[in-house]
């Protein structure tokens, strides 16, 4: 039998009631949520109920989550209409909606003891992975996962070969803005107030970023006025705050049709619908995430903006599921978060057991592994509890191949800082000839697997490769390597380094042995061979002074060899970002090329490495701070130090860092002919002829 599935919150909204009634009576399997938040998912669309053909209710779905992935919050079939394949139904038709929307993965928590299971596994959902829930009922929970191949993350480097260009640096943390409510709850301790905090917490730990929008404190200093002190008003400077140049109120009148369709605008909440729209406006101006809200009409109208303008409308009921769910969060500014080596330990095997890792994995680890000496093993922290491990196989010429695995609880605050160190560690590894590097990582790992595939890895059945060159690509060392990726992953390229308007123009086209063609432009190119870069006549490099304790913090010791595990957290980041004055800020384009001149004591004053400009632009420090919050920033007050009078500054990010083999001291590049007479005080643009000097002196 066939049931009618309605989605639309005019249609669903006769049915909350219903729902929240079913759930409470079923609190052993869906735990227990609040009559609003029934409420505020089916304003979203993301209650969905199944009547039959007299109306009646004899299912329901409710899910949510963040792009790439849908969750399952709760399925429920009726008794009177069991075994009619209702719970069937209402999957499949998320399923077609994760493929509409181009979500990745749909994933549901399931208790290990619910006869669920069978239900899950029947719809092609596979157990990723098993944690421990809460400590009243102490269940092992199933995480499972149904990947959408549809809209796999393959081939995300060549969406950008079309020319088009992104606004902020290649990777980024997701960014939300909070509604003024939100604040409103926590000091009053109004219903919910608890998930605010928490959705605080997570924001201070890392795993996103919050801020607000300026309307938030015109918002605030509007309901202030009859107060001589308003401590909501001195909590919102806490905030980092959204600023643009773009004229907003067009964007705000645009949004009017969607948001309040039948509103006027002499009602008397006028002037809230107005901030509302502001407060929208300003977060698709600025292009980020998502805007937390609790304000039905901006819920009701999610699907539409996300589709229009990119923005996700999130509630928190749908960040936050329960009140009293477990936390991985403990002290959120001072948490212990640490990154060591490791042993291979009883509890790093239970660990990796937890991701059901591969045989091809798991034979490196084994004490009667030969190779087992040959393997780096990592490990990451979070108040002493173990959240992530990668280890790293080194390469063999024999094989011209090496494996490496990343596996890292995604739900920790710390997880995007993790990711980003441990591939930043197999980037930093040098050997004398090329090699294929196999990365495995576990299922449900999306925020592991964009990245991968933003800096260059190409996924491989159950695993990542990438191609990994010992050498710059120029004209004579071209047809070596073409024959080495051909052998290490069955690509062909062409023959000949392509001319320096081909490169701009096309860029280069790679055919599979199906005979499959992708085309990367130049910089996704040199993404997928970074840290190595193409050499031609019309390449050039700027040489950037950075003083010593800021090579300290974005690169590592400078003083002594460079080490990961003992420099500052910024050294640890895929993509870093450099703050200057506005001044010659013309010089430094996307993909470019940089090398570091440390300077500022008489111990070092040496070139020392080679590195790529991922994103550059004149900002405020605002946008700063909030724009390249994953790339590190430093404080307002050093911020400040930059500014020019108009509080704009200079931001540059990088990444590809190649340290020289042998660093290049200020006296032998005035020898050379690198510096010119003003003494590198300033960055210093050299042409194709130098760089191959210094290239020559740097990796003799």
């Amino acid at each position: 039998m066939e049931y009618a599935i309605l989605k639309q919150f005019d249609q669903v909204s006769d049915y909350v009631r219903q729902v929240s009634a079913i759930a409470d009576q079923n609190k052993e399997a869906f735990g227990f949520l609040s009559a609003s938040a029934y409420e505020q998912m089916a304003s979203k669309g993301q209650l969905w109920v199944a009547v039959d053909n007299a109306k009646e209710l004899k299912g329901y779905l409710m899910f949510g989550g963040t792009m790439p992935t849908l969750k399952v919050f709760q399925v429920y079939a009726c008794k009177s209409a069991k075994g009619h394949g209702i719970g069937t139904q209402l999957i499949d038709a998320l399923k077609e909606y994760a493929r509409e929307k181009y979500y990745h993965s749909i994933v549901a928590k399931v208790a290990s003891d619910l006869s669920a299971n069978n239900f899950w596994e029947s719809r092609g959902f596979s157990i990723y992975r098993q944690v421990k829930g809460g400590k009243t009922k102490k269940r092992t929970i199933n995480i499972r996962g149904y990947p959408v191949y549809e809209n796999d993350l393959f081939g995300n480097l060549a969406k950008e070969s079309t020319g088009i260009q992104p606004t902020g640096p290649v990777l980024a943390r997701p960014i939300y803005a909070l509604d003024l409510n939100l604040l409103l709850d926590v000091s009053k301790a109004r219903a919910g107030y608890k998930k605010v905090i928490k959705i605080m917490q997570i924001g201070f730990q890392g795993e996103f970023l919050i801020c607000i929008t300026p309307e938030f404190k015109k918002e605030l200093e509007r309901q202030s006025a009859n107060f001589s002190d308003d401590p909501i008003l001195r909590l919102a400077e806490a905030f980092p705050v959204l600023k643009t140049d773009d004229d907003i109120s067009a964007i705000a009148e645009s949004l009017r049709n969607i948001v309040f369709p039948s509103r006027t605008l002499i009602r008397k909440s006028a002037q809230n619908d107005e901030s509302d729209l502001m407060h929208l406006a300003y977060c698709i101006s600025a292009g980020i995430g998502g805007f937390i809200t609790r304000e039905k009409a901006l819920l009701r109208a999610c699907n539409e903006i996300k589709d229009k303008h990119a923005v996700a409308i999130l509630s928190p009921d749908e960040l936050i599921l329960e009140d009293n769910e477990s936390s991985d969060i403990s002290t959120p500014l001072n948490s212990d978060f640490s990154f060591t080596t490791s042993l291979i330990t009883d509890e790093v095997k239970s660990f990796l057991d937890s991701f059901s890792a591969p045989k091809a994995v798991t034979d490196v680890l084994v004490d009667t592994s030969p190779t087992k000496d040959a393997t780096s093993v990592y490990e990451a922290r979070l108040d002493g509890s173990l959240f992530g491990i990668y280890f790293f196989q080194k390469p063999m010429k024999t094989t011209s191949s090496a494996l490496a695995a990343l596996y890292i609880d995604e739900s920790c605050p710390k997880s995007t800082a993790a990711i980003d160190h441990f591939l930043e560690t197999a980037f930093r590894y040098k050997s004398g000839f090329p090699y294929r590097l196999d990365l495995y990582i576990g299922k449900g790992q999306d925020s592991t697997e964009e990245t991968l595939l933003k800096k260059g890895f190409f996924k491989s059945g159950n695993h990542f490769v990438k191609i990994i060159s010992h050498i710059f690509l120029e004209a004579k060392s071209w047809p070596r390597f073409a024959k080495d990726v051909k052998s290490f992953c069955g690509f062909s390229i062409p023959e000949k380094l392509p001319a320096k308007k081909a490169l701009q123009n096309t860029g280069i086209f790679f055919t599979d042995s199906s005979n499959k063609i992708q085309t990367f432009s130049w910089f996704d190119f040199e993404t997928i061979v970074g840290p190595r870069f193409i050499l031609n006549a019309d390449r050039d490099c700027i040489l950037v002074p950075i003083q010593e304790n800021y090579a300290d913090g974005l690169i590592g010791n400078v003083r002594n060899q460079l080490s990961l595990l003992s420099s500052h957290d910024k050294t640890l980041l895929l993509e870093k970002a450099y703050f200057r004055s506005t001044a010659k800020a013309s010089l430094f384009k996307r993909g470019g090329v940089i090398a570091f001149y440390v300077s500022g004591s008489k111990s070092i004053q040496e070139l020392i490495g080679f590195a790529r400009i991922t994103y550059s632009e004149v900002i405020d420090i605002n946008e700063a701070i909030i724009k390249v919050d994953r790339q590190g920033v430093l404080s307002r007050r050093e911020l400040t130090e930059f500014a020019d009078s108009n509080e704009k500054i200079h931001v540059f990010t990088f990444d590809n860092f190649l340290e020289f083999d042998q660093r290049v001291s200020f006296s032998k590049a005035k020898e050379l002919g690198l510096i010119s007479s003003a003494n590198l005080v300033s960055p210093e643009k050299i042409d194709f002829e130098k760089l191959k000097i210094l290239i020559g002196e740097a990796f003799k």
